[in-house]
């Protein structure tokens, strides 16, 4: 967790060393913008290979411990039978989860006549659906505790070769961080603003005002101080 007051003072002080009165007096709503899309930008970089050593999510135990704040696990999704006559299976809505951001992983629920057991599940590309769900070794099977998925269109679609059916599926996945506010304006949708201190681990603030500091400079046509930013985050990025 990271103060939002600490955020917002830093920001300022980083912006002031090239000694720019006008980007000292941005206004607090501003700032805030800026954190905020710092502080997605940084969750990118965890998430995806975008960064100095190339690690992606679980890459590393680093990586892990860098988005466990983040992390829901078991979440539960009702399903409905999915329409396709050739791919038999079953539909869960992500429009349901109102945070979801990234896929980790999910179990599925399966009954067959009178046994009911828990099937793991793997997630796979569009493109192998074809191959993989009529292969004998790979396909939907409740003897083998296992089947397949694929996600899009906002849903997660969970595989069944017609003997089985599926209940629920208990989804983990990744969720957007709350957005950072401090309180004293007014906000566009007419209600005051509150004070939301950061989410994210503490040793990720130096990251974060520095890829704030950044955006604002690229706003304000600031280049000098869009390459201290540049260095200050790559330099602090592990």
């Amino acid at each position: 967790m990271i103060p939002v007051q600490e955020l917002v003072y830093d920001f300022k002080l980083n912006l002031n060393k090239v000694d720019r009165q006008d980007n000292v007096l941005m206004a607090v709503e501003n700032i805030v913008n800026f954190l905020n899309q710092a502080q997605f930008s940084w969750v990118k970089t965890k998430i995806g290979e975008n960064n100095l050593y190339r690690d992606g999510y679980e890459a590393t135990r680093k990586r892990i411990d860098d988005l466990q704040v983040l992390k829901v696990n078991n979440y539960a999704l009702n399903l409905t039978k999915h329409d396709d006559v050739l791919f038999l299976g079953y539909r869960g809505s992500l429009k349901t989860v109102s945070d979801y951001m990234m896929f980790v992983m999910c179990r599925t629920t399966a009954s067959k006549q009178d046994c009911k057991a828990t099937l793991t599940v793997d997630l796979i590309r569009q493109n192998d659906l074809s191959n993989l769900y009529f292969d004998a070794n790979f396909g939907p099977s409740y003897e083998w505790r296992s089947t397949l998925a694929t996600i899009g269109e906002d849903n997660i679609i969970l595989y069944t070769d017609g003997s089985f059916e599926l209940d629920k599926v208990f989804l983990t996945y990744l969720r957007n961080p709350k957005q950072i506010d401090i309180e004293g304006y007014i906000k566009l949708d007419g209600k005051d603003s509150v004070n939301q201190d950061c989410e994210l681990p503490y040793y990720a603030k130096q990251d974060i005002v520095s890829l704030a500091c950044k955006f604002a400079a690229q706003s304000t046509d600031n280049q000098s101080q869009t390459a201290y930013a540049e260095d200050r985050f790559t330099k602090n990025s592990e």
